[in-house]
């Protein structure tokens, strides 16, 4: 009920309560008139004027709750709204993404701490700064404020805001790419812009290393199987030229022309090697190598044969690890990248290389595309050449792209960098700018005390044997070859084309004294599956491998032929019988198990027993 009409109802209440009293006085005692105001009027007024004064408390009561009411009402608003602006802050204080708020010409009128760890302006600073002269390189300012006018209008017309990608500078010159989200607000007249702005650098880089990764692996997967079969075929042409030269020795035309194909299968040899060093599918045979000796041989060969306007610097960590790689390929890498180097600084520069150990958690593994996360060797080349142009950066590790001249390399020293170390296990990083240089970073996994040093070829005078070979071969041409080359070396051949055929042959219990066969090979079971199979029935048993290229490599092989020689295709006669001899004069006992020979301990034996003598003789 309103109060005017409150007021109205008591006043009228009043009036008739006065009068019902008075009516009833004049009833009771039967007297009218002025006269006859008596006891009983004077009663009845002072009840009526009690009434009054009940009413007129609660008239006020009704007023106080009234306008307490109202204050109430006219309060909520405000608290309402102090609150809401007190949730905002907080919100904008704690949240992830920094937090920026511009007019509609750009200029800033709040800057969260966040945005201040972005960008590494302030927020003294940058309140009342241009946000486009803050956070936006300087050639792309007035683009970006082209399109900072048509912002405006475009988002007051998607009330849910757009989202969008950009690239902000810091305030140190350093660029980061943001993932931006803008809402427009409308303030009377005016409008203001929300901004949350997400550094997603790290992610985008994340994101192309995966691309890179899977890319590389699937070109990887085409030129591994296209080496596997140029390989075959060279092991043909290697091997019968060599036949062919031997019977033409006395003709000089036909000797000069075998020659030549024998150079040109050696190219052919080295061509496939490259890609099957960019697959990661090369034979590597691990080690324990102290980096630091191998580049300070590095460093004497380059100061040798590198013009002297070129200076090459040594920063070598002295208590760096041992890194575990295959050294040949290892120095073949390096030598490569410095011979780029050397290109990039035609007028002459400085060449630095350093060593330092590194520690890698999975995050930062990630972002070299490092195995693992762990101890790592980082191993940096670093020259002050014209540099790599960002345009083709990317493209810098891909088989047969090159920015030399025809003729000058065949585009597969990058790739086979790259292909080497990550078969190693490590990781590799490239930092380039044109006219500042560029630095290749090679991160390889740190030996463990317990990792062995392969055993190298037997470098004895080439001689067959009179021994019985099971060959397991699966192409056709490679079969005959191997055959008659082994015929010539007077092994006796019991051919296979393939492991199943070369399962029943044991089974049938020919006898023979080493299986040669190939790694990869059709039918369901490959060659290093066979070797297992073969090795568990007769534990004596010689196993030699041979790959066109060694996708199986030598430390995922079983336990059984754990050690077993690999023998690479394409390769000569000579190879081939080293490797059988190899294989053949490694004595074993019946378990399978090699033991010394008389003569590899033969020394040994006559320095215990001089030693013997000379206490003897001293007693």
């Amino acid at each position: 009920m309103k109060l005017r009409g409150l007021v109205t109802l008591a006043m009228a209440a009043q009036v008739i309560v006065t009068a019902a009293a008075l009516l009833a006085s004049y009833a009771l005692t039967g007297t009218a008139g002025p006269r006859g105001f008596g006891m009983a009027q004077l009663v009845a007024v002072v009840a009526s004027g009690v009434v009054a004064v009940l009413l007129a408390r609660l008239c006020a009561r009704a007023i106080e709750t009234s306008q307490a009411k109202r204050a109430a009402q006219s309060a909520d608003p405000a608290q309402a709204s102090a609150d809401s602006t007190q949730m905002m802050q907080a919100i904008v204080k704690t949240a992830l993404d920094a937090f920026l708020q511009t007019s509609e010409n750009g200029v800033v009128l709040e800057w969260s701490a966040q945005a201040e760890a972005l960008t590494g302006w302030t927020r003294r600073e940058a309140v009342g700064a241009d946000v486009v002269d803050l956070v936006v390189a300087a050639p792309l300012r007035a683009g970006f404020r082209q399109r900072m006018m048509r912002l405006v209008p475009e988002l007051s017309d998607t009330p849910t805001g757009m989202r969008f990608e950009v690239t902000l500078i810091h305030r140190n010159g350093d660029r980061i790419l943001t993932e931006a989200s803008s809402t427009a607000l409308r303030l009377g007249e005016r409008y203001v812009v929300n901004t949350f702005v997400r550094d997603i650098t790290q992610k985008r880089a994340a994101e192309e290393q995966l691309v890179q990764a899977q890319k590389m692996e699937a070109v990887g997967q085409l030129t591994g199987g296209i080496a596997h079969e140029f390989n075959n075929m060279l092991t043909v042409i290697t091997g019968t030229i060599e036949i062919l030269a031997d019977a033409v020795k006395d003709n000089p035309p036909l000797s000069t022309i075998t020659k030549l194909i024998s150079e040109a299968a050696d190219r052919g040899a080295a061509l496939t090697s490259s890609l099957l060093s960019f697959a990661r599918k090369q034979a590597l045979q691990p080690a324990e190598i102290d980096v630091n000796e191998l580049l300070e041989e590095l460093a004497k060969l380059l100061l040798a044969t590198f013009d002297k306007n070129i200076e090459i610097v040594t920063k070598l960590d002295g208590n760096v690890w041992l890194a575990l790689v295959d050294r040949g390929q290892l120095s073949s890498a390096l030598l490569n990248l410095a011979i780029n180097a050397r290109d990039a600084m035609s007028d002459g520069g400085r060449l630095t290389l350093t060593t330092r150990n590194v520690v890698f958690g999975v995050g930062e593994a990630v972002a070299v595309g490092a195995g693992y996360a762990g101890d790592y060797v980082e191993i940096e080349i670093a020259d002050t050449g014209t540099g790599i142009p960002q345009a083709i950066l990317e493209r810098i590790f891909d088989p047969f792209f090159s920015t030399k001249e025809v003729g000058k390399g065949t585009g597969l020293g990058l790739s086979m960098v790259f292909g080497f170390v990550k078969q190693s296990g490590g990781g590799i990083k490239v930092d380039s700018a044109e006219g500042r240089g560029t630095s290749f970073t090679i991160y390889l996994p740190k030996a463990e005390t317990s990792a062995l040093r392969p055993t190298g070829y037997d470098d004895r005078r080439v001689v067959g044997g009179a021994e019985t070979i099971l060959c397991v071969e699966d192409d056709r041409d490679v079969r005959q070859y191997v055959t008659v080359q082994l015929e010539s070396l007077g092994y006796k051949v019991i051919p296979a084309a393939n492991a199943t055929e070369a399962l029943a042959i044991a089974a049938e219990g020919a006898p023979f004294d080493l299986l040669f066969t190939d790694i990869v090979m059709a039918g369901g079971i490959n060659g290093r599956e066979l070797a297992e199979q073969m090795v568990a029935a007769r534990p004596s048993l010689r196993v030699l491998f041979t790959s066109g290229y060694a996708y199986d490599s030598l430390h995922a092989q079983g336990r059984a032929t754990m050690g077993a020689p690999l023998l690479t295709k394409p390769y000569r006669k000579a190879e081939l019988a080293r490797m059988l001899r190899r294989s053949l004069d490694t004595a074993v006992d019946s378990a399978g198990d090699p033991i010394p020979t008389p003569y590899s301990v033969q020394a040994d034996v006559a320095g215990f027993l001089r030693k013997q003598a000379t206490d003897r003789d001293g007693r």
